[in-house]
């Protein structure tokens, strides 16, 4: 007993101790902290190691030249902006792209040539160019940012090298999107990658902006803790913009110059909720291929709750119409005009730029979740996002893979921080907790086969577009007609590819 009783008084001197020696640091960590936010930082922050890449000291590579080809024009200002910057100008996004360039230039000791290729509008000119100098072994590009929209027909036919057997690039650095990794791997063999070194992948990511003007004219509860709760879903923001609708003009009928809780357009907005409701089309077989096997059940539910959002809510105006860019400038101006609560949209910069001389204040929040079920917010991203390909042809692999591998891991230190915090926490959002939501946002970016490969396989990712345009909601009927021809046609596409890597 006596021995028992000296063990306990010892561990509890020893307790004593080291809780005396814990509170002192607290004490100090505190007064540390509070001086270093006075100050603009932290400790903690500043301290922080830095996440370095793998590339081995030294390596360089003769002053060799790499071709890098991306879409052109002002129509794809986005992958410009990402890639081309001649010299510094004042711009903090393309001094920061420019610093990055010559960085990554000097230290493996090569030249990035970015050659800009014909426009959007003309991207099956480019298809073929790519594919022209793939067959021709000319070797005129050694990289190029894919159109995720168009070059996966690329990759079906086997041009593109597997990135996964490139010398120096690590894909699971942090750089590197994990998400498009995983999802467009085919039978173990990966032929896309995005990340840091591709800002389009963060404009590409489908929001939710607010009116906080109206938010408080509705006495409209706070978003940002609704989200925070995860409780911000699809039957909330139908509940939420139902109560909101007002004949501003007075003349009996609902229109464009009237106030509404919500304005949509039906193409890439309604789109964005077969993401953020973790929609799968297709599985994986036992070799790693996609095979079609659709979530009927769930689909069909989800497009009886957007059907409802978008044409039996009175608090609803859905655009439409051919001009998707005349849509989008509408919908941006109904909302600057303090006539819509909830604006569906994206964070491309000639996007929300628009918004910067709105006197209203606004806040961004994610897609909502398919019910309080889900785990995470999952964002939409469009396919104006540059996916990084490998010609099949390309004469200098290990070049190419040291230089994604540098770029990336220079984008993840110096471009990403510029961009994400300057340019878009601050410069386009108007308070810190919208700096919160964009993390959110980023962080639940989500891509998967049948969205990306969408046009190679007829287009099952389109259902939701399809059936809103026409003011239907009748999924089954859609599934009956389209379901056949979409399998047959995954089926096709697998062959020949698998033919093609043979």
């Amino acid at each position: 007993m006596k021995k028992t009783m000296r063990l306990l008084l010892a561990s509890l001197l020893l307790m004593a101790a080291i809780c005396m020696f814990s509170c002192g640091n607290d004490d100090g960590d505190a007064t540390r902290g509070s001086e270093d936010n006075a100050a603009g930082g932290s400790d903690a922050q500043q301290s922080e190691p830095e996440i370095k890449d793998s590339l081995p000291e030294g390596l360089e590579f003769g002053g060799i030249a790499i071709n890098l080809l991306i879409p052109g024009g002002e129509v794809n200002q986005v992958t410009m902006d990402e890639f081309y910057a001649e010299s510094d100008t004042g711009d903090i996004i393309n001094d920061a792209v420019y610093r990055r360039n010559m960085a990554v230039e000097e230290r493996l000791n090569l030249k990035l040539n970015v050659i800009c290729g014909p426009d959007l509008h003309h991207w099956d000119e480019m298809n073929k160019m790519i594919r022209t100098s793939i067959l021709a072994n000319d070797d005129a590009y050694q990289l190029i940012a894919g159109w995720s929209a168009r070059a996966p027909a690329l990759a079906l036919d086997g041009l593109f090298l597997d990135l996964k057997t490139l010398s120096y690039l690590n894909l699971s650095e942090p750089w590197w999107t994990q998400s498009i990794t995983e999802e467009l791997t085919l039978g173990g063999k990966l032929h896309f990658a995005a990340g840091d070194m591709t800002t389009s992948m963060i404009a590409s990511c489908s929001v939710i902006f607010f009116n906080k003007k109206l938010q408080q004219d509705y006495t409209v509860p706070d978003l940002y803790q609704i989200v925070l709760d995860g409780k911000w879903t699809l039957d909330y923001m139908d509940g939420l913009s139902r109560g909101i609708s007002s004949d501003l003009n007075g003349d009996g009928i609902m229109d464009e110059n009237d106030l509404y809780g919500a304005a949509y357009t039906t193409l890439n907005v309604v789109d964005g909720f077969l993401q953020s409701s973790n929609i799968k089309m297709t599985r994986n077989d036992d070799r790693g291929m996609p095979y079609l096997d659709m979530e009927y059940e769930k689909i069909g539910v989800l497009i009886d709750k957007a059907y409802t959002l978008l044409y039996e809510n009175p608090g609803a105006y859905t655009l439409q119409g051919d001009n998707f860019e005349n849509l989008v400038c509408k919908q941006f101006d109904m909302f600057k005009n303090d006539q819509v609560l909830l604006l569906p949209q994206v964070l491309l910069p000639n996007f929300i730029g628009q918004l910067r001389d709105m006197k209203s204040d606004y806040g961004i929040i994610p897609y909502p979740k398919f019910d309080e079920f889900q785990e995470k917010y999952l964002s939409r991203i469009w396919d104006i996002v540059s996916l990084m390909c490998v010609p099949l042809n390309c004469g200098a692999p290990d070049a190419v893979g040291a230089l994604m591998e540098a770029m990336g891991s220079e984008s993840y230190r110096n471009l990403t921080p510029v961009y994400y915090e300057t340019a878009l926490k601050i410069k386009y959002s108007r308070d810190s907790i919208s700096s919160q939501m964009i993390d959110i946002i980023r962080e639940g970016a989500y891509l998967n086969f049948a969205s990306i490969y969408n046009e190679s396989i007829e287009y099952p990712w389109f259902c939701m577009r399809d059936l809103m345009t026409n003011k239907r909601n009748n999924f089954s009927s859609w599934h009956e007609k389209n379901e056949p021809r979409i399998a047959k046609r995954i089926n096709s596409v697998i062959e020949k590819y698998l033919d093609s890597e043979t």
